[in-house]
């Protein structure tokens, strides 16, 4: 929807493997061309983004790169990079260029798709030593162009930071939602107000989706959880020993980090 709004020159090619969302496609007319034989879709292109979940890039890599143009560049749009261009890479070569753009809701399908979803929001790029500078310089120009601000890291880099600001708070809200449900009477979730809704807005997620995404970002999402508990303990500690003052100053100091976050993108971001 942003390219088709931003860059109206662009021949735009979707494909996909559901029937139904290529018709739906078709109907808004969100590509000048829609096509459901992926090695046909790439014939031409001079840029192709994979925009799958993380576990299923590879296979589709592999059908793709013996037909794909000498000069065509490939990116994609997944939440964990380490594995990514580890699988990718071999197939496609210095043409691959890992991207993650940190957009989106818990909400999913063509009817959640925004054309401002990616205005504001960063894109982090993770190129390695042997990737191409021009396939560096057209996959963030691309994203520069949707409006997204680019950080550029190692896939390593990425995985760990990802880990915290993204993979992690999911887990917890899946996990918050989980306990409730668990430990407390039945209907006691009719109870809560908007903090219970805001911490665990993100567990209306795609399971399916984020069981791939947390298990490929395994070691570092479980040493991430690690220090979260270590986290919890210490306030647990605290408030055993009736030590507010403890408490305050850990409360405070999450306050003053929690109030110098940037303003969100139109929708918050996951």
């Amino acid at each position: 929807m942003a390219l088709k709004s931003l860059c109206p020159h662009l021949h735009l090619t979707i494909w996909g493997r559901n029937p139904a969302a290529l018709e739906e496609i078709g109907r808004l007319n969100l590509a000048d061309s829609v096509e459901s034989d992926a090695a046909k879709a790439v014939a031409d292109a001079d840029l192709v983004i994979l925009c799958t979940p993380v576990g299923s890039l590879e296979a589709i890599a592999a059908t793709i790169a013996s037909h794909l143009r000498s000069d065509a560049v490939v990116t994609d749009a997944g939440s964990v990079k380490g594995c990514v261009v580890q699988r990718l890479e071999p197939l496609l070569g210095s043409r691959f260029v890992g991207a993650h753009p940190m957009a989106g809701s818990e909400k999913s399908g063509i009817s959640a798709a925004r054309a401002d979803l990616f205005a504001g929001a960063p894109c982090i790029l993770t190129p390695e030593a042997s990737t191409d500078p021009r396939a560096l310089r057209l996959v963030g120009a691309l994203w520069t162009t949707l409006g997204s601000r680019i950080t550029v890291m190692t896939p390593s880099e990425h995985d760990r930071i990802v880990a915290r600001v993204s993979h992690l708070p999911h887990a917890l809200a899946f996990g918050l939602v989980n306990l409730v449900s668990d430990s407390l009477p039945e209907g006691s979730q009719d109870l809560a107000g908007g903090s219970y809704r805001d911490a665990t807005r993100v567990a209306a997620s795609d399971p399916a989706l984020w069981t791939g995404i947390l298990t490929e970002n395994s070691t570092e999402v479980a040493a991430a959880l690690r220090d979260m508990a270590k986290l919890l303990q210490a306030m647990a500690t605290a408030l055993g020993k009736e030590n507010p003052d403890s408490l305050l100053d850990f409360l405070k100091r999450a306050k003053e980090h929690r109030d110098s976050l940037p303003l969100p993108p139109p929708e918050e971001n996951v």
